[in-house]
């Protein structure tokens, strides 16, 4: 890794990261093992939040070197974001091809090819899998196409980004806005926030238990029904604030915070390991004769192969130069 980029990276932001896929594996577990929906409720702003950390990562790192007169990065952008276009679509025709049978419902390529319009543009909850991908790549390549408009181009994406999402806002007040528009909708709120540099606060307002407190309020508060959108926004907020205020107090010795670091250093392919490997626990139990899997058992496997492939691919890209490119091109 190059020195230069190692000092420039945002810790904080990396364990919040790694963190947050942690908590994914959790609310993946709980779905594949078929939990009370009363559960999933407390757990169903995590994929929001997901989405919302692409954009933070896009205002908070990308937007500053832009500013400094780093001139490739919206072309950087841009690509990314149809690379995930891509791999979403390579994903979901593979997964629909070969493995029909799902935890919670049947996989069927041509009707996947039929409702494609329904999957790209508005989405739906169960249309495809690996769903969290299709508005990550929506905000990326939007990042970079404004960016590239030259000079106001920073200004026209803080823009878009506070218009769409107060706009999903309202929406949300009269009817439940599209998946995909809830989503990028957060995205783009996520490059606001780390546009605007709205973490540069005061010592005395930086400690987490402040937002951990806000947590609890609005959990006890969706215990009562399903959250709407503007409550699953807040709830996002004050989650991944807890997180990264707690990444910046937490000292780099302790006991898991290299692991959770290097999660969050990979934590697109880390969230693609998760799936695989609750995929495989639900199959061989399946084709054992036994029913889901149990809740901790299900993150047990899941965590640990997460955290042990993100481990062997670290190794290899070290390695084998090859491993490394084919690496960058599908997720840097």
């Amino acid at each position: 890794m190059r020195v230069g980029a190692e000092r420039s990276r945002d810790h904080a932001l990396d364990f919040t990261r790694g963190a947050l896929v942690l908590c994914m594996v959790a609310y993946h577990a709980v779905n594949y093992s078929g939990a009370d929906q009363a559960v999933l409720r407390h757990l169903r702003f995590l994929p929001g939040a997901f989405v919302f950390l692409a954009g933070l990562g896009v205002g908070r790192l990308y937007l500053p070197r832009w500013s400094a007169g780093e001139s490739g990065l919206p072309g950087r952008l841009w690509w990314r974001g149809w690379r995930i276009l891509a791999l979403f679509l390579a994903l979901n025709v593979l997964a629909h091809a070969l493995l029909p049978a799902s935890y919670n419902r049947r996989l069927d390529l041509e009707e996947f090819a039929g409702r494609l319009g329904v999957i790209l543009g508005p989405g739906e909850v169960r249309a495809a899998v690996f769903g969290v991908l299709l508005p990550i790549a929506y905000v990326l390549a939007a990042s970079g196409a404004l960016l590239a408009c030259g000079r106001g181009g920073r200004g026209g994406l803080l823009l878009l980004g506070s218009t769409v999402f107060g706009g999903t806002v309202v929406l949300s007040i009269f009817s439940a806005p599209p998946l995909n528009l809830e989503l990028a909708a957060l995205g783009l709120l996520g490059v606001v926030v780390g546009g605007a540099r709205l973490g540069n606060l005061p010592p005395a307002l930086c400690h987490p238990a402040g937002p951990l407190l806000l947590f609890v309020l609005l959990q006890v508060i969706i215990s009562g029904g399903e959250p709407g959108f503007p409550l699953t926004s807040g709830l996002i907020m004050v989650t991944l604030a807890t997180l990264y205020t707690a990444g910046r107090r937490l000292s780099p010795r302790f006991p898991g915070m290299s692991g959770l670091r290097l999660l969050g250093r990979n934590s697109l392919p880390a969230y693609l390991l998760q799936i695989a490997a609750l995929q495989m626990l639900f199959r061989g139990l399946r084709a054992a004769g036994l029913g889901p899997p149990d809740t901790v058992l299900a993150m047990a496997f899941a965590g640990t192969l997460t955290i042990a492939g993100v481990v062997a691919t670290t190794s290899l890209r070290a390695r084998v130069p090859l491993a490394d490119r084919t690496y960058r091109t599908l997720f840097a």
